[in-house]
């Protein structure tokens, strides 16, 4: 399996496809298989996917102080370098959007466009739509992987979340699988009190083509910060496609095709 050793950890990466190279990260807790879902099917593109530190398989978790953006930005930066990449097209979703948006700022020469997909965080740490991610934290400290799960799904802001927002629902209980409950814990815990970039102004700076992505009815990825976060980007293109909730397939397929738009617009 392909490894690139990096800061004493092993990083776990794939490539997939031809054409114009585009690295895309995952969320929290994820790995990169939930990338390959999203964009797998995207045209003439050279797609890059890797495991997060603390995640999937890269290996081992490393010092907990460094789960934050900044640190993961660099990551990136290190996986490019092995692969003699200087130059892509750079992308994520939620925690992703996060590593894509504090790439583009410390590494703007690197940078062809940015795809920001449903980010969950600007400039404030611990925003409120993660406060959720603590509980989860806390559960399985306490009781274990196997024992949080159910005693999650009985808490009132999971029942509430399955209720009205069965997609979110599904996205936190999908947490449960992650098999490594050190790795799942120690960035539930450290990487929502860390911020993408320290102030919106300093989002002004950023020259490449940006595409920001949103949907309503994702309270953990709420629609008005997506709109804030393409608001400050200078000439950001800002689109709304369905949730999870209201439309899987939807979500999937208008996805691909608002980003394979996009980068038809830009410039190889």
């Amino acid at each position: 399996m392909p490894y690139f050793r990096h800061d004493d950890l092993q990083f776990y990466f794939e490539e997939h496809g031809s054409g114009r190279p585009l690295v895309f990260s995952h969320g929290l807790g994820g790995n990169l298989d939930r990338s390959l879902e999203l964009v797998h099917q995207l045209p003439n593109i050279h797609l890059i996917l890797y495991d997060n530190r603390a995640h999937g398989r890269t290996h081992p978790i490393g010092d907990p102080v460094k789960l934050t953006f900044e640190t993961m930005a660099d990551d990136m930066a290190a996986l490019l370098d092995y692969m003699c990449l200087p130059r892509v097209f750079v992308g994520g979703v939620s925690m992703g959007a996060g590593i894509s948006l504090a790439f583009g700022l410390r590494y703007p020469q690197r940078v062809k466009a940015l795809i920001l997909n449903r980010p969950a965080w600007l400039d404030a740490p611990n925003p409120p739509n993660l406060s959720i991610l603590t509980v989860i934290a806390r559960l399985i400290e306490c009781l274990g992987r196997e024992r949080a799960r159910p005693a999650f799904e009985q808490t009132e802001p999971y029942q509430d979340l399955e209720r009205n927002y069965p997609g979110s629902a599904k996205a936190l209980t999908d947490l449960f699988g992650n098999q490594n409950c050190d790795a799942l814990v120690a960035s539930l815990r450290a990487i929502p009190s860390s911020v993408p970039v320290e102030s919106l102004e300093k989002l002004a700076t950023l020259g490449v083509p940006s595409l920001v992505l949103a949907n309503r009815n994702d309270p953990l990825h709420p629609f008005e910060l997506a709109q804030a976060l393409a608001k400050a980007i200078p000439g950001a293109r800002f689109r709304e496609f369905p949730s999870k909730s209201e439309d899987m397939s939807g979500h999937y397929q208008q996805f691909r095709q608002i980003v394979t738009e996009f980068l038809n617009t830009c410039a190889s």
